[in-house]
């Protein structure tokens, strides 16, 4: 899998000289892996929605993820790279890091929630504080719907919202 060849060859000696995933000097790697995670969130289906969403046609619909990329990112390189900015705990909340490309299927798999919300949703997500944009606190990626007082619900097999 060339995202885990990626981490080893690039992401992960450039940390070991003192690098990190967090800042300016990022050399752009946080961003360069997400690209190549992108066939893997596109292959998983959005699970929950807001009642607001699901009364808008699908391409108005904003998918979200509910545990930000960013920490999804940090997490299959290393949790103890998190963003100190964020009030990031640095312990790992899916294994990680990853160990291999199975590996790091697996944590991309546990981790990644799609929620639709419509944009004044997004906008409220956003907002909440920096922590919540880029992280998990404590592995909940449901607290930043908590604290904006966004309320989502679980897609039924039909396309309907479970309450």
């Amino acid at each position: 899998m060339e995202a885990y060849r990626f981490i080893e060859d690039e992401i992960r000696p450039f940390l070991a000289t003192g690098g990190r995933l967090w800042s300016k000097g990022s050399n752009g790697y946080p961003s360069q892996l997400r690209r190549m995670l992108s066939g893997l969130d596109g292959a998983h289906a959005v699970t929950f929605a807001t009642p607001d969403a699901m009364k808008l046609d699908l391409p108005e619909r904003v998918v979200e993820h509910v545990v930000p990329m960013k920490r999804i990112v940090i997490e299959i390189v290393d949790p103890s790279e998190a963003d100190p900015r964020s009030n990031s705990s640095s312990r790992a909340i899916a294994d990680g890091p990853a160990t291999s490309p199975e590996h790091l299927i697996r944590i991309f798999d546990e981790l990644l929630v799609k929620c639709w919300v419509t944009k004044e949703e997004h906008n409220l997500l956003n907002r909440t504080g920096r922590s919540f944009q880029w992280d998990a606190p404590g592995g909940d990626g449901w607290a930043r719907y908590r604290e904006a007082g966004v309320t989502a619900y679980p897609l039924a097999e039909d396309g309907g919202l479970v309450r």
